[in-house]
């Protein structure tokens, strides 16, 4: 088995402790603090990131860096990182993750998609036990095409083609109900897991993150001698000599199980959920893995295989899981049948002609005319042939930007200029693969998202901390007339 460390980490001014208050020199809330504020804020960024590329790494736009603690040069790194915070006098924060790989394993973790971009609703309804339990409901057409398991606070939802997989083989210990789609889309259609056997308890990293911020709620002692440094020293790796040099340090380590409790059946699941943690999984036996594998119900990448301990390892929290409410059988029998009705009654395509698109922004300009600009002139629009923005010339010819929904605003096209320059940068600094999103930048979001065109025509909505893709549409057409009717 191999053990791999990964660090994010960014340096901060100081730490909000009991020892040492945060230097604010103006706490007014006048227009001159404020502003002393953002240049502060802004040289501590510019100072971030011109370190980190100093040792030849790169970071995202405000200095948040990956390190790759099992690199030829980590030794080397981290006593730079540690020396110029001392010498600056800043203090560093970060994420630590473990994982394991090169080993085979009889259990697999089934892996998720984490979306929060308006894709779900929820529906009170009663449990098997006749308690009150809020179940999801989805927008399924918003699900970008790629993803095949989405997270739930729960256990995960899966494909049609996944159920449909698991009942033809009669896997034992999982059983399914239709997650109801509320999109005005044909799209795929996800299932909840119902699975039977628990596994009484596992081992995770309960009480390893910490943090010296005053009030912070992972507060403790992380001094040698203390009990949480020993637990550091227990499992080894980096943790021993990060504990020392982070004042805020979140620990992530991958799940054990225990071998000796594990279930006969295909499918388990361990649970655990509190606002200060939670772990929550569906497990996969290997031989049904396989099978979903083989039959492309599910890709490999959301199979992750777990360690099976036969006795306790040291410095993990062995974990009592718990169980899971599941909807009653009258509220799955009634989602089943509102599921056949819909297939009975499918829902379009989702096809917007470039007609159509132009007509509904035509309409809500009209409607609301504060919220938009004049449309470009021809001669300006001319300039657009043979470039990225030829496809965007009808709508430019209508207005110049302007708020499209409370949610998009499409960006005039010198703003929209300006960001695509910026939005390059990005992908490059953080290392993302831009043949999959390079493109240009027409619209902002409310919460900072980006909406790119790509080369290939198709429309995604760029997460602004991660990169990742939120939400995709099949053309630009598609995009101004969803965006537009969602706000309706």
């Amino acid at each position: 088995m191999k053990v791999e460390e990964h660090l994010l980490w960014i340096m901060d001014d100081k730490k909000d402790s009991d020892e040492e208050e945060q230097d604010v020199t103006d706490r007014s809330g006048t227009a001159s603090g404020q502003d002393g504020r953002y240049r502060h804020w802004q040289e501590k960024i510019k100072k971030n990131i011109e370190f980190v590329r100093s040792l030849g790494l790169s970071c995202d736009s405000v200095g948040w860096c990956n390190l790759d603690l099992n690199g030829p040069d980590a030794d080397k790194l981290l006593d730079q990182i540690r020396a110029f915070a001392s010498r600056e006098k800043l203090y560093l924060r970060g994420y630590y993750s473990r994982r394991f790989s090169d080993f085979e394993s009889e259990w697999y973790l089934l892996e998720s998609v984490y979306l929060s971009n308006g894709e779900w609703d929820y529906a009170d309804v009663s449990d098997t036990n006749g308690n009150p339990l809020r179940i999801s409901e989805l927008y399924a057409c918003k699900v970008p095409r790629y993803v095949q398991v989405l997270w739930e606070r729960g256990l995960p939802c899966v494909t049609e083609r996944f159920r449909d997989c698991c009942l033809r083989h009669g896997f034992s210990g999982v059983d399914f109900y239709w997650i109801r789609d509320k999109g005005r889309y044909h799209a795929t259609q996800f299932f909840g897991l119902m699975i039977d056997r628990m596994v009484p308890e596992f081992a995770c990293d309960r009480y390893l993150s910490y943090s010296d911020s005053k009030d912070s709620y992972k507060k403790q002692d992380h001094s040698p001698g203390s009990p949480l440094y020993q637990r550091f020293l227990q499992l080894g790796g980096r943790l021993p000599e990060l504990s020392q040099m982070f004042y805020d340090l979140n620990v992530d380590l991958p799940v054990q199980l225990p071998r000796n409790q594990m279930p006969e059946t295909d499918f388990a699941y361990l649970y655990f959920f509190r606002p200060d943690y939670h772990q929550h999984y569906a497990l996969i036996r290997k031989r049904a893995a396989e099978i979903l594998v083989t039959e492309k119900a599910i890709r490999q990448e959301y199979l992750i295989p777990v360690a099976l301990y036969d006795t306790e390892p040291a410095g993990y929290y062995i974990q009592p899981s718990e169980p899971i409410p599941y909807p009653a059988a009258d509220v799955v029998r009634r989602l089943a049948s509102d599921y056949e009705a819909l297939k009975q009654n499918p829902r379009p395509e989702r096809k917007v002609s470039e007609k159509d698109a132009l007509k509904l922004l035509r309409k809500i300009k009209s409607l609301r005319r504060e919220d938009f600009h004049k449309g470009m002139a021809k001669k300006q629009l001319a300039a657009f042939a043979a470039t990225p923005y030829e496809r965007l010339a009808p709508y430019y010819a209508i207005s110049d930007g302007g708020y499209l929904s409370d949610e998009y605003r499409f960006l005039p096209y010198s703003e929209s200029a300006k960001e695509t320059q910026g939005y390059a940068v990005s992908l490059e600094q953080e290392g993302m693969p831009d043949d999959r999103l390079r493109g240009i930048v027409i619209a902002a979001c409310a919460d900072g998202d980006l909406v790119v065109v790509c080369e290939d025509g198709t429309v995604n909505r760029i997460s602004h901390e991660t990169m990742d893709v939120y939400e995709s549409w099949d053309s630009v057409a598609q995009f101004f007339y969803d965006t537009i009717l969602d706000d309706e």
